[in-house]
């Protein structure tokens, strides 16, 4: 006949059972902790490549040797070093279309001498001193499109050709001869080859005047609102209104309505 046996226990002997278990665990926890950090850092981080003084010499060379040059409103080409030219399409190149503020920048800077570009005064001095100043929004704006204009480009030029380019490398240099305001790109940039686009043909002057006239059967009011939209803070890059379009609305402003500069000040600064 088995005898059952009633079994107890003392209660410091329960509690100290329970630390060192808590304490086992504590160690375990430590352990699989350091595993996984030796783990994680054994897999490489991605970052951007470090680029020695020779090989960034080397670099502006090979993008030296670039040119580029405007074929028509949705595309370009392309030519490297002796190498023949090629065309490239605005979506072969990253850009979504032919209707985005980047593109049309880029469309514009080729097709257009000297070929250069400006992001604008960041502030304006109404009384012709530093002590009273207004914020550009356009300014912001232009910064940002030329900005986003250069990325695309790196990523094009890095997947075209296999170029790795430093962190913040940019594609366009100030020029010093005439105001660091002034941009130009690194690469040459070739008037059109063939003359055939009437962006090209008719010029700046009637370019402009074309984009005025959508502008020009609003009153004073509708007027005012949309150069409030496209002078907004929420500025979309791949937006399809150029920044021409808030220099039209601007003119037609100036000529229908006779705005002062003032006028046009309180409209565009803040």
């Amino acid at each position: 006949m088995n005898t059952r046996t009633n079994l107890s226990f003392d209660k410091n002997d329960l509690l100290s059972l329970i630390a060192t278990s808590q304490r086992h665990i504590e160690t375990l926890t430590n352990l699989l902790s350091v595993s996984n950090a030796l783990d994680s850092s054994s897999t490489p981080l991605t970052s951007d490549p470090i680029v020695s003084p020779e090989e960034l010499i080397e670099l502006e060379d090979k993008v030296s040797k670039i040119s580029m040059s405007f074929e028509s409103d949705s595309s370009i080409l392309l030519k490297h070093s002796d190498k023949p030219a090629v065309e490239y399409s605005c979506e072969q190149m990253g850009f979504r279309s032919q209707e985005t503020k980047t593109w049309k920048m880029l469309i514009e800077i080729l097709c257009f001498e000297p070929h250069t570009f400006s992001f604008g005064s960041a502030y304006i001095y109404p009384d012709g001193g530093r002590e009273k100043r207004y914020k550009c929004k356009d300014y912001d704006a232009r910064w940002k499109l030329y900005d986003e204009l250069n990325k695309k480009l790196l990523v094009f030029f890095k997947r075209e050709f296999g170029w790795n380019f430093p962190a913040g490398y940019k594609l366009y240099e100030s020029l010093a001869e005439k105001s660091d305001r002034e941009k130009s790109f690194k690469f040459s940039v070739n008037p059109p080859l063939l003359q055939t686009n009437t962006t090209a043909v008719e010029g700046e002057g009637s370019l402009m005047a074309d984009i005025e006239k959508q502008f020009l059967s609003l009153n004073e009011s509708d007027l005012v609102l949309k150069i409030e939209m496209l002078n907004g803070d929420d500025i979309s890059i791949d937006s399809s209104e150029p920044p021409e379009n808030l220099v039209a609305a601007i003119n037609v402003g100036k000529e229908k309505f006779e705005w002062s500069d003032d006028t046009v000040m309180k409209l565009i600064c803040t």
